[in-house]
């Protein structure tokens, strides 16, 4: 900006009032940044860098002829990056650099120049509210289901008979052990633990006195490391160029308490007769073991997050919708119509 207003030509432009304008541009960026409080912050970045942006702009205005067409490479590869091929501010530039001869340009190849750069730092700004609107979304949800997943173990660690997830001997082995002696009766598996079947043959209550209090936590804790590993293995799919708002680091954790619910859900199902043939588990292993599967099957609820993630991270200019030209009249397939 200094270097701009001493550069500048009085008698050509006003540059006191461009100047001026925007110093006042710059310092409300600098307020904006040091004078946001952190759950407003990214807002405060967002306006800094729109005031920054009109500064530049205000800069373009004040410099000579000769030092704009020395920028103009620089401005060329801004709106190439920010706005599509076909766009008609884009294509007047490209133009204006391929046709600008003796190292300067006229006042309404400066208006053009400027207005395109106004339009590309706009472009730019929505991909960055877009990236940073998308990853608060993210964690928000990534929090949610965390304190879903920390109530559920919670709950069910006060009240171990709430909803057991333990599984015990199919119909027909229970009505059996009806019939045979209390020592031969069939085992119900739990997370943490067994019991045998209860005499009177409820099932509910063979659970509960088999249920213990860290069942939940077990199985959410195997789910969100299974989720952590598919997390860590899904992260180079993940390409884009590099943001403050961090994107793939939003979604990694995303998948953690999503693949601790999905544990427990799978499990619950199982219990439930969902599965047709998984209804009975033999021992605590093959519980955890159903855990870790379901777990990191989390990836299949979350991987359009993942699709719309890399979608925001890797944005680039959009082509322009075109019109579609109307239909051509078909002619009567019979005489006349």
């Amino acid at each position: 900006m200094d270097w701009a207003e001493s550069c500048s030509a009085p008698s050509e432009l006003c540059t006191e009032k461009l100047a001026a304008s925007a110093r006042e541009h710059l310092e409300r960026a600098q307020r904006d940044v040091g004078g946001t409080l952190w759950p407003r912050r990214a807002h405060g970045v967002d306006s800094a860098l729109a005031h920054i942006h009109a500064a530049h702009v205000l800069v373009l205005r004040m410099v000579s002829l000769e030092d704009l067409h020395g920028m103009l490479p620089d401005l060329l590869m801004l709106i190439e990056e920010n706005l599509p091929s076909e766009d008609r501010r884009r294509l007047s530039v490209e133009r204006i650099f391929r046709t600008s001869e003796g190292g300067r340009l006229t006042q309404s190849q400066r208006q053009t120049v400027i207005d395109a750069v106004r339009e590309a730092y706009r472009a730019q700004q929505r991909e960055i509210v877009r990236e940073r609107s998308f990853s608060q979304l993210v964690w928000c949800w990534a929090v949610g289901l965390l304190c879903v997943a920390v109530t559920i173990a919670i709950v069910t660690a006060i009240d171990r008979t709430l909803l057991p997830i333990c599984f015990g001997p199919t119909p027909n082995v229970r009505s059996a052990a009806l019939v045979v002696q209390p020592p031969l009766r069939p085992i119900v598996v739990c997370p943490l633990g067994e019991g045998r079947f209860a005499e009177n043959g409820n099932l509910d209550q063979s659970f509960e006195a088999a249920a213990s209090w860290g069942d939940y936590v077990v199985v959410e804790a195997v789910g969100f490391l299974a989720a952590a590993v598919t997390a860590a293995a899904t992260l180079h799919q993940l390409r884009g160029s590099p943001t403050a708002s961090n994107v793939p680091l939003a979604l990694a954790c995303l998948k953690l308490p999503a693949g601790a619910l999905t544990a427990v859900l799978g499990l619950l199902l199982m219990r439930g007769d969902f599965v047709p043939g998984l209804t009975s588990l033999d021992s605590s292993a093959q519980i955890i073991g159903w855990a870790v599967i379901f777990g990191a099957a989390q990836h299949l609820f979350t991987k359009v997050v993942d699709a719309r993630g890399r979608e925001v991270m890797e944005p680039g200019p959009q082509p322009a919708v075109t019109p579609e030209a109307p239909p051509a009249k078909q002619k009567p397939l019979y005489g006349r119509t």
